[in-house]
């Protein structure tokens, strides 16, 4: 029984660290934007996002996860101030803050 559970429980803690990430703009709607239009505001915002995390003291030293909740967070509001809506989750979409606990 447990040289069953031994790799069961390796395979979903390595599932958990390899689902969460920064978010990008496949997260987001584009809405009525066009292409270049959504493309220069999912890159400005991505910029922008970067500077809390690279300057705030949880963003430098901060854990792994920390430093993706920072990121995201960022770049979450920065889409939503440039009027673009978050998707749904699906499987092309990936949202790092839905994470199935019991995968099997």
């Amino acid at each position: 029984m447990l040289s069953r559970a031994v790799p069961a429980l390796a395979l979903f803690l390595l599932c958990g660290c390899e689902s969460y990430g920064d978010l990008t703009s496949d997260a987001f709607d584009p809405g009525t934007a066009s292409q270049s239009r959504f493309t220069l505001d999912a890159a400005e915002c991505k910029a922008e996002a970067e500077i809390p995390r690279s300057y705030e003291p949880r963003g430098v030293y901060g854990t792994h996860t920390e430093r993706h909740e920072i990121y995201n967070r960022a770049f979450a509001n920065c889409m939503a101030a440039a009027g673009y809506a978050r998707r749904a989750w699906s499987p092309n979409v990936p949202n790092p803050y839905s994470i199935d606990p019991t995968p099997f």
